[in-house]
């Protein structure tokens, strides 16, 4: 199987919060792929950088070596530009980082682990697991 990781289960992950490390390590025992979608890997990074946090970052890059680093092309964008128009025919928009995250993840056929799943879960067809 492959989970996706959200931008708030790396921050977890990299503040050393447990019970999300264990779950991970559990997939990865399990012989599950553990993916970072790009628009996760930049919104970690920018904030990273942007506070100084030099060694939060290098825990990140060596965190993304061992990670499936998963980038997107077309198809990705033009899945999300319309997901984005039925969001917003029905009044239900999501930030354009997690609504890309989460297309990123449903067409990998992945499961999306994230604590955001207020918003996520306007995404249809996604698979879903919270965490915290």
């Amino acid at each position: 199987m492959t989970y996706f990781l959200d931008t708030n289960v790396i921050s977890y992950i990299l503040n050393g919060n447990i019970n999300v490390k264990n779950r991970i390590e559990e997939l990865i025992l399990q012989d599950n792929n553990i993916s970072v979608p790009i628009f996760a890997y930049y919104e970690i990074k920018r904030g990273l950088l942007s506070v100084g946090a030099t060694a939060k970052f290098e825990r990140f890059d060596n965190f993304v070596k061992v990670c499936n680093l998963v980038n997107v092309d077309i198809s990705t964008f033009d899945l999300a530009s319309q997901i984005y128009a039925q969001l917003k025919q029905t009044g239900n928009l999501i930030e354009d980082a997690d609504l890309l995250i989460g297309v990123s993840a449903l067409e990998h056929n992945a499961i999306l682990i994230t604590n955001n799943a207020n918003h996520l879960q306007r995404i249809p067809n996604l698979q879903i697991e919270v965490i915290n």
